[in-house]
């Protein structure tokens, strides 16, 4: 089933997939930056870096301009704050990707081998994720009857993610080094999970959207 919306509603609508792929933008190229910084012949980290904070900045200029433009009188009024709470919990996913991405560059923890795999496996976690979700704001507008399928899809990967984090918790705390060390990995390892829940947390309010869309 589609729903039609006038010309500007459209337009909004058309900003918010574009805020969306950001998500996947973010996470893919945190997974590289990772990827690079685990290996330490790659020399491209920086750059991914400074790809992970443009994209955060792009995210906030779309998220300002799908704000300022719904309050010009566009979407009923109930959908509007809707609409508003899923650009700001999109932000946040980007936002958790910038400072994670800050935490090793800042940081430089130093991750045993072992472990360094298991955590690509979360970021693996975090890209599919934001996929399924971007694919479930595009059908909300499109072919609704499809996206519970996609939000479903986001949950799979949170759990999954979860089961992931657990282990490399475990992992980390049957280490032999310091506590220092054992807390710095730890941040690491949770904020990377953060990204995941993050999208879920997107995920829940467009199920608000749904109801309010298919009611």
């Amino acid at each position: 089933m589609q729903i039609s919306f006038a010309k500007k509603e459209r337009e909004v609508i058309a900003k918010l997939g574009e805020l969306s792929r950001k998500t996947v933008e973010a996470t893919s190229t945190l997974r590289s930056f990772f990827d690079c910084y685990f290996k330490n012949e790659c020399d491209q980290k920086q750059n991914f870096f400074k790809d992970i904070k443009r994209i955060e900045h792009e995210a906030d200029e779309i998220r300002r301009g799908i704000i300022s433009d719904i309050y010009k009188g566009l979407f009923l009024p109930d959908m509007r704050e809707v609409i508003h709470s899923l650009t700001e919990g999109i932000d946040k996913i980007v936002n958790k990707c910038e400072s994670v991405s800050k935490i090793v560059d800042y940081q430089h923890p130093n991750v045993p081998e072992h472990l360094k795999e298991k955590i690509i496996g979360q970021l693996d976690c975090a890209v599919s994720a934001a996929q399924a979700f971007v694919t479930a704001v595009e059908k909300l507008f499109d072919n609704i009857d499809e996206v519970q399928h996609y939000v479903i899809e986001v949950e799979r990967f949170e759990h999954n993610e979860d089961v992931i984090e657990e282990e490399v918790l475990r992992d980390i705390f049957s280490l032999q080094i310091t506590l220092a060390e054992k807390m710095q990995l730890k941040e690491l390892v949770i904020n990377v999970g953060d990204i995941v829940d993050r999208t879920e947390d997107a995920s829940d309010i467009l199920e608000v959207l749904l109801l309010k869309l298919a009611y």
